[in-house]
C-alpha cells in the first residue's frame, strides 16, 4: 500500500471577496478596539433569547467616567454581543498583517476550545469592574436558564440529577488585549473602580508626607514651648533682680 501524501498547502494569493473582507475587518475591530472582550460558547439559543440578552445588556452600559467633561453629554457606548463567523478567528490569528496577531494575546484564542464550535464575543468600551460583575451575573443567569419548552431538570441527588451544562459558558477574556482565564476575569470584576483606585493611590502617596509634616509640626510646637519657657524664665529673673535692686536702694536711703 503506497503511503499517503500530505496535502500541499498553497498560500492564498487572491484577495478575499468583498463580503468576507468586510467581515474580516469587523472581527478585527471587535478584538482590537475594545478594552474588554469576553469569549462565550453559546448553545441552542433561540432568536428570542438573543434579543432578550441584548436588551438586558443595553441596560448595563457603563456610565461616563468623568461627568464634568464635554463628552458626558453623549450617551456611553453600549455593550455589544456578536456571534463570530466560523473560521474567521483562526484566519485572524494566522494573518501576519492583521492587528489581531500583533496586539492580541493569543494564549487562549489559539486553543481548541475557541477554534472549534460556535463562539460569541461580548465587548465593552471600557474595563469597568462593577459593570463587568453585573455582566457576568447576567451571563450566568442566561446560561443556567433552561431552554424554553424543555422539561424541568431533575432534582439534585435524584438519579440523573447532574447539573445541566451551561448554555452560555464563559471561556476567557481579553482585558486590555491581555489574555485572562475565567478565574482572572472574575477577579477583575471584584476590583474597585478606577476612581477609587486613584483615590487610594493618592492617599498612599500622600500618607508619608502627612506623617512627616505631623512630626515636624509636633517638634516645632515643642521648640516653641521651650523658647516660651526660656522667655518667661528670663522675664522672671529680670523681675527678681529689679526687685532686689530697689530694696537695696531703699535700705541705703534709710
Amino acid at each position: 500500500m503506497a503511503p499517503r501524501l500530505a496535502p500541499k498547502v498553497v498560500a492564498r494569493t487572491r484577495p478575499l471577496p468583498l463580503r468576507k473582507q468586510v467581515l474580516f475587518r469587523q472581527h478585527e475591530h471587535l478584538l482590537t478596539a475594545n478594552p474588554l472582550v469576553l469569549f462565550l460558547r453559546p448553545s441552542d439559543f433561540s432568536a428570542h433569547e438573543w434579543r432578550a440578552l441584548r436588551a438586558n445588556l443595553a441596560q448595563l452600559a457603563p456610565s461616563p467616567a468623568t461627568p464634568s467633561s464635554s463628552s458626558s453629554t453623549t450617551s456611553p457606548a453600549p455593550l455589544s454581543l456578536t456571534v463570530l463567523r466560523p473560521g474567521l478567528l483562526p484566519a485572524l490569528l494566522r494573518d501576519p498583517n492583521s492587528p489581531v496577531s500583533r496586539l492580541v494575546d493569543p494564549t487562549h484564542l489559539a486553543s481548541a476550545s475557541h477554534l472549534q464550535g460556535p463562539l460569541a464575543v461580548l465587548t465593552a468600551p471600557s474595563v469597568d469592574p462593577p459593570t463587568l460583575s453585573r455582566v457576568l451575573t447576567l451571563v450566568q443567569t442566561f446560561s443556567r436558564t433552561p431552554k424554553p419548552n424543555s422539561p424541568p431538570p431533575p432534582a439534585p441527588g435524584a438519579p440523573g440529577g447532574a447539573a445541566p451544562p451551561d448554555r452560555l459558558a464563559l471561556l476567557s477574556a481579553l482585558v486590555d488585549h491581555s489574555a485572562a482565564d475565567v478565574a482572572r476575569t472574575h477577579a477583575v470584576a471584584k476590583l474597585p473602580t478606577l476612581d477609587v483606585l486613584r483615590a487610594q493611590l493618592v492617599a498612599l502617596v500622600s500618607q508619608p508626607g502627612s506623617r512627616i509634616a505631623g512630626v515636624v509640626g509636633a517638634r516645632a510646637g515643642e521648640l516653641a514651648r521651650t523658647l516660651d519657657g526660656f522667655k518667661l524664665g528670663l522675664a522672671d529673673a529680670e523681675a527678681s533682680q529689679g526687685g532686689a535692686g530697689e530694696g537695696a536702694q531703699a535700705q541705703a536711703q534709710a
